[in-house]
């Protein structure tokens, strides 16, 4: 259905929907493996649990208490697996995302305490002011690409919250490595769907130009911050960050590899959710008026500060419906370590797992309305989703470090470019949501500005 064609009141966004009957078993493969969850059969919208009917598939898992006892109640039995680690290592290295045991927790415990919500709304001129510049760069391109755009402002705002303004990096090679070094670590390989986890033990993927770049920029940075006076950003909280228990401070190398690691995934995260959230709210009139009008009650004309932040209540629900609908990780794995049974169902030691959040999202039983886009379904006085059925950041101990800073940011740049201009889709572009590494549209997203005086 057209966005025209969709009364005012309601609005049904563009995503793949499972037909009555599933795909011929290979062209079910096939799309799973090019196009991922356009793969994905009814069963994954339908089922608590459902596993492909081929020798070493991985267990969907799509029931909120079976999650439970996966991400909480026995998380040590299931792992990130190898094949995580071969594809993230590149990345995260020995940092927090790829780290497991001991290792992991004493760098969460130290990084937390950075991530407090009230540190990340003090952020929020910076953020502000990263929109505004955007709005003006507009002035003389009244038709942007959208996730290209989202991107960069994103990579702006790490720089001017994390990195003190960035300089230490020339922003647009940084850039241009950091879009490299993404597309290399999300090629895909046959033995992600086929072999066993066990395969990929020790077989880590080789690093890469862009990566190793990128690697040895922010280590040079390190070493000269120590010398410098603080400056007050997050890389100041984290030189200073301790083990609550231990008082062990991250290293240069840890601290690299967390650096680098909250560059590309709260940059790319980011983006994604910036890109859908500023889709949807210019895609439905009625949301439009209401951001707006929340904006100008809440803040008025002056830039988005830390006291708004809270008060932008519909932005934060725009923001979290977009997110359900676009989930920036739509899918996470586990490894199941011994074999045991969750929620009822039984798992081998071994057994790959699959969360696939894009469709626990969209669940025909879980959710009213699951397609349609509805912020509402967020407000006050709503129930909350339970945490292990809405789950844009993960879940249990492992939940994002940096979901406050993400939701801060989302917040103040939804608010800034709303109120600052129109967004219309160019004329006879098909918008479609592609599944790689995140869920972007497919060729792009090209959109008419126009700027709001």
């Amino acid at each position: 259905m057209a966005l025209d064609d969709i009364p005012s009141s309601t609005l049904t966004p563009p995503a793949p929907f499972p037909g009555e009957r599933d795909p011929f078993l290979p062209l079910m493969m096939a799309k799973a493996i090019t196009r991922s969850i356009d793969g994905w059969p009814r069963q994954v919208f339908e089922q608590a649990a459902w596993r492909p009917p081929f020798p070493g598939a991985v267990t969907f898992i799509m029931d909120p208490d079976a999650l439970k006892v996966l991400f909480v109640e026995q998380a040590s039995a299931f792992t990130q697996g190898a094949m995580f680690r071969r594809m993230m290592r590149p990345v995260w290295g020995e940092g927090i995302l790829t780290s497991e045991g001991a290792k992991w927790r004493w760098q969460r415990h130290a990084g937390a305490p950075a991530f407090r919500p009230a540190q990340m709304h003090a952020l929020a001129p910076s953020m502000s002011g990263v929109a505004e510049a955007a709005l003006v760069r507009w002035r003389s391109s009244p038709r942007i690409d959208l996730p290209t755009e989202a991107a960069r402002i994103t990579f702006d705002v790490i720089l001017d919250t994390m990195l003190s303004g960035g300089d230490d990096f020339d922003r647009d090679t940084a850039s241009a490595r950091i879009e490299a070094f993404t597309a290399q670590v999300g090629k895909m390989k046959l033995s992600y769907f086929f072999a066993p986890d066990a395969h990929h033990e020790d077989r880590l993927n080789p690093p890469t130009a862009a990566g190793e770049a990128l690697r040895g920029d922010i280590a040079a940075m390190v070493r000269r911050r120590r010398a410098a006076p603080p400056r007050g950003d997050l890389l100041d909280l984290l030189l200073a960050a301790r083990d609550p228990e231990t008082g062990q401070a991250m290293d240069d190398e840890i601290l690299r590899d967390n650096i680098l690691g909250f560059i590309m995934a709260g940059h790319q995260t980011s983006s994604v959710a910036l890109t859908w959230s500023l889709y949807l709210a210019s895609a439905h009139e009625p949301t439009a008026r209401r951001l707006r009008a929340e904006v100008a009650a809440v803040a008025g004309d002056q830039p988005i500060g830390p006291d708004h932040v809270e008060n932008l209540v519909f932005t934060r629900q725009v923001i979290q419906e977009a997110m359900r609908l676009y989930p920036p990780a739509f899918q996470l794995y586990r490894i199941c370590t011994r074999t045991t049974e969750v929620g009822g169902i039984a798992v081998r030691a071994g057994q790959r797992i699959l969360i696939p959040i894009y469709a626990l999202h969209r669940h025909r039983r879980w959710w009213r309305d699951p397609d349609a886009f509805d912020p509402d379904r967020f407000g006050p006085g709503q129930p909350m989703p339970d945490r292990h059925l809405y789950m844009p950041f993960g879940a249990g101990p492992r939940i994002c470090l940096g979901a406050a800073f993400a939701m801060t940011e989302l917040v103040v740049m939804l608010a800034t470019l709303m109120r600052g201009a129109t967004f219309t889709v160019a004329p006879g572009h098909r918008v479609w949501p592609r599944a790689n590494l995140t869920i972007l549209p497919e060729g792009g997203l090209p959109m008419d500005v126009v700027l709001r005086s």
